[in-house]
């Protein structure tokens, strides 16, 4: 054990933060994580409010993984027709098990979320009378649901009512095959106690086909082309099946043409957001049609222009926002297997310590080709362009080779997507080959300095035992190295201060 009394360095590599003034692309290190063992279509992951972790396949699957054996389990399966023969999941292209949440309070026992989470996918069983129907075709429907489970340690679900394993919160028809239902999240900026930590956030999607054909998008009416706002809980005085986010604009204007549900809309097809978890800002990838890919930052009651515009380019209507940044489809820090920047995605704006290079950076990316974009949110005007979109390149850890993930993945089409809610880490995501990869730090990292002041001394002791208390992992405090923060870290922080060990 005497060696962790030296500076440990977590990663060895570049060391990225002294590079020198001017530098726009930033270098991090990529390694495996865990593997699902098949060609899963991953989609999301996410952590529960204890840090657990937790990923979806489209074809039906959700997982838990054990963050120190790397274990991964199959916690719930939505194409399991006998157990649950009624979600007639689809999976096809866009449709499948699209998202989940966990209630903010999954873990906490007497309240209305304890034991909660939620999912959203695609059902062929279209019979059931929809929620909202847009009018036309009756392809699939979008269907969110409510699960409740009896142990809320367990590493496989138990409904707390077999009866009744899950509740229908909401259901969509869907007039196409694509442009459907997306990410669904709680804010994950906000703490207990703020009026917003219980609402969930629902992406939706004009409708489908191209060009809008229904104008969804401008139509406020109607939950198509959207981000909605909800609270989950059932409204007893009304007798609905969710509750409305008092506070979203169309919930407060007294208009019965608009739908009190939207948050903000003009959105063609915004698969996913994220937020910065330093001021509350929101992030909404919106996916184009011929010529632009947009960033749009959440707006309350906000319009973003789709199907009257796209991109930035040229002077404003009034009444619709620009987006932060946008770029062209066509020469575009293009892929020369893949092609073109064609569809964006977007994470988080990294607010960590294991990651010092990606400090204040927005996470996006174009998820066909598999390019990483970074946008440094503290310092760039976000008034829309491409200018101030670098690309971010990966050094796999293992091969040592620097590249875009299509690359170290060999693989033309990526189909990217990055974790959500889980502070101060960063998974990366694909449909192709079922394994969760992990950006780290290519700057050393010193074990046991809790405070971050770059030195391990008396004033790391209150963080330590405040790390270990948390449900955040910090590389810093993991001093055996073991990937989990809990009691048998103790012994080497003790030898790291230069104390009598236990051993």
């Amino acid at each position: 054990m005497c060696n962790l009394k030296k500076c440990i360095f977590a990663l060895v590599g570049l060391l990225t933060l002294l590079a020198p003034a001017g530098a726009q692309s930033i270098t991090v290190g990529i390694q495996q994580f865990a593997d699902l063992g098949i060609n899963a279509r991953m989609s999301v992951m996410t952590s529960d409010p204890s840090g657990r972790l937790f990923v979806n396949d489209q074809n039906g699957g959700l997982y838990h993984i054990d963050r120190a054996s790397r274990v991964v389990t199959l916690y719930v399966d939505l194409s399991d027709d006998r157990t649950y023969p009624s979600l007639d999941l689809i999976s096809s292209g866009e449709p499948g098990f699209q998202s989940f949440a966990f209630h903010p309070d999954f873990a906490t026992p007497g309240t209305f979320g304890f034991g909660r989470f939620y999912t959203m996918h695609s059902s062929a069983n279209n019979t059931p009378t929809p929620d909202f129907d847009p009018g036309g075709s009756n392809v699939f429907h979008s269907v969110l649901l409510e699960w409740q489970t009896s142990d809320v340690n367990a590493t496989t679900y138990v409904p707390a009512d077999a009866a009744a394993p899950f509740r229908e919160v909401a259901r969509f028809q869907q007039p196409y095959g694509n442009h459907n239902a997306g990410l669904i999240a709680f804010n994950s900026s906000v703490g207990e106690g703020d009026p917003d930590r219980n609402n969930l956030y629902v992406a939706i999607g004009d409708g489908g086909s191209g060009n809008d054909p229904q104008n969804n998008g401008q139509d406020s009416s109607n939950p198509f082309g959207a981000i909605l706002r909800i609270d989950p809980s059932p409204n007893t005085s009304s007798g609905s099946k969710y509750s409305i986010a008092m506070d979203n604009v169309f919930a407060a204007d007294g208009d019965p043409n608009t739908l009190a549900e939207i948050y903000c809309y003009g959105l063609r097809n915004p698969q996913r957001f994220g937020w910065d978890s330093s001021n509350g800002d929101m992030y909404i990838a919106d996916i184009g049609q011929g010529s632009y890919e947009e960033i749009n930052r959440g707006v309350n009651g906000g319009n973003f222009g789709w199907d009257q515009r796209e991109g930035s380019v040229g002077p404003t209507p009034a009444g619709f926002i620009d987006p932060v940044a946008d770029y062209s489809h066509s020469g575009f820090m293009t892929n020369p297997t893949a092609g073109n920047s064609l569809a964006i995605t977007v994470g988080e704006v990294y607010r960590g310590d294991r990651i010092p290079e990606l400090q204040g950076q927005l996470l996006l990316g174009d998820f066909p080709n598999g390019a990483i974009y970074t946008l440094d949110v503290d310092n760039d005007p976000l008034n829309g362009g491409q200018d101030h979109l670098h690309e971010l390149i990966l050094e796999d850890l293992n091969s040592g080779q620097e590249g875009r993930l299509s690359q170290l993945i060999a693989q033309n089409r990526v189909d990217l997507r990055f974790s959500v809610g889980i502070p101060g880490e960063v998974f990366i995501l694909n449909k192709r080959d079922g394994i969760i990869r992990e950006l780290v730090t290519l700057t050393p990292v010193l074990l046991a300095d809790c405070n971050l002041d770059g030195v391990v001394n008396f004033f790391d002791i209150a963080p330590f035992i405040e790390l270990l208390a948390s449900s955040t992992y910090r590389a810093q405090a993991d001093c055996n190295l073991d990937g989990v923060l809990n009691f048998l870290d103790i012994d080497p922080f003790i030898v790291f201060l230069g104390l009598p060990s236990n051993n």
